[in-house]
């Protein structure tokens, strides 16, 4: 639509002046267990992880600012193609706790508004960060996987 080829070309030129970060995030916690629907029903994103255990992941979140995009992903270890679920825009800076019920233990929460929560589209992957991808949550770099999903809003 027209819309979407507008907002494309706004968030493009906004990320390439390093305005604005694009990160992916996985919604499983413990391998099994789906988040999605509370993270878009409640407005917010965290991970299951505790700081102590991978500190290298709270390094991430606290880059994460205000305007930029969050998506939610899938990439199950024997693949190369990767899910995307749902797309937003960070609302709130990171906080150090979670007040929603049942992330209490999170220790960590994000607010988002959610663009497009139903997407369920791939795209397969051919670089050489499929490694990261398949973690709990990276910065998204590849121009061409960013273009993609902002396509799918």
């Amino acid at each position: 639509s027209d819309l979407t080829a507008v907002l494309l070309s706004v968030i493009n030129k906004i990320f390439r002046r390093k305005i604005m970060s694009v990160y992916g995030m996985g919604s499983l916690f413990c391998g099994t267990e789906e988040q999605l629907d509370n993270f878009v029903n409640e407005g917010f994103v965290c991970i299951g992880w505790k700081k102590e255990d991978k500190p290298e992941l709270y390094a991430i979140l606290n880059n994460i600012k205000i305007g930029d995009i969050i998506y939610i992903k899938a990439l199950p270890l024997s693949s190369k193609t990767m899910r995307i679920k749902a797309v937003g825009i960070v609302t709130t800076a990171l906080k150090t706790e979670n007040t929603h019920h049942g992330y209490e233990e999170c220790g960590n929460e994000i607010g988002i508004k959610w663009l497009k929560s139903n997407i369920n589209k791939s795209i397969n992957i051919d670089d050489s960060n499929i490694n990261k991808r398949k973690g709990s949550l990276f910065i998204e770099t590849n121009t061409d996987y960013i273009d993609k999903i902002i396509s799918f809003i």
